[in-house]
């Protein structure tokens, strides 16, 4: 979604230490929404579901414009620049009143679309709310396997799935930024080392729920769900980075896979308007 037409002319009010020709289109369009996000938040203007679809347009804007290689100090500072703007605007204006009835008749049509991509360096979120199973956004690990959010109960965990019916448990590596420093974009998809991740295990076992159709039995093989602290841990990481999972099977076999972590905060926001 396009965030606001005025805040655009705003740029050089939300930005006063930084020449307009020094912040591209990514960093500028990361400025509008949490500048709108300010306004919001200090005036209220709009409703849970609008406020949600704005946080992941906002996540989203963050994410290209790291993976474009902009550095989170950089985007912070633009961030504060932004809300420091933001905070003059009063909530009465009438353009900022229009740009939030905007973001209601946008987030109108956001809700009713069922399925989403999200594209990130190489590889993508596919969100798919239709229900034919318990899957809501997932990204193709390669040999027919699969990691993302399902829906379990009333809320959304982070799991991986494989078509190995003797699979046996799980396990997770998440960069460690007290050991390493922050992720580069690459397209490799290189996982950091694991001697600077934290270990995050499967906290259930269970059949697999990968369906073709909603009239179908799910596929054979084996689903590992991960706690609510992990799902919590995979949507904090850094959207320019990787991790890798591990899975063991009762015959001794190892698979590795790797997860590109891109904009599965934006993912997950669509995902859970239900």
């Amino acid at each position: 979604m396009r965030l606001v037409r005025y805040i655009a002319l705003f740029i050089p009010l939300v930005l006063p230490s930084l020449a307009v020709a020094q912040v591209n289109g990514l960093e500028r369009a990361y400025a509008e929404r949490m500048a709108m996000r300010a306004i919001d938040e200090r005036c209220g203007l709009l409703e849970t579901g609008p406020r949600r679809a704005l946080a992941g347009f906002t996540a989203q804007a963050r994410g290209a414009a790291l993976r474009a290689g902009a550095s989170s100090q950089r985007l912070d500072l633009i961030a504060n620049q932004a809300k420091t703007a933001a905070a003059a605007k009063p909530c009465r204006d009438r353009v900022v009143q229009t740009e939030a009835s905007r973001i209601r008749a946008a987030h109108k049509g956001w809700r009713a679309q069922m399925t989403g991509s999200y594209p990130g360096t190489a590889r993508s979120w596919q969100v798919d709310r239709s229900g034919k199973d318990n899957w809501r956004a997932v990204q193709d690990t390669g040999n027919a396997t699969r990691a993302g959010l399902i829906t379990l109960g009333q809320g959304l965990s982070f799991a991986v799935e494989t078509p190995d019916v003797q699979a046996a448990g799980a396990r997770l590596f998440l960069r460690d930024l007290s050991k390493l420093g922050p992720p580069q974009a690459n397209r490799a998809l290189s996982p950091p080392l694991r001697g600077g991740t934290s270990v995050h295990l499967a906290a259930s076992r269970r059949p697999a729920m990968t369906k073709a159709r909603v009239d179908q039995k799910p596929r054979a093989g084996t689903l590992f769900v991960f706690s609510d602290e992990t799902t919590r841990a995979v949507l904090n990481a850094d959207p320019r980075d990787s991790f890798e999972i591990e899975i063991t099977s009762r015959t001794g076999q190892v698979s590795r896979l790797v997860v590109e972590v891109g904009d599965l905060v934006a993912a997950f926001t669509f995902a859970a308007e239900f």
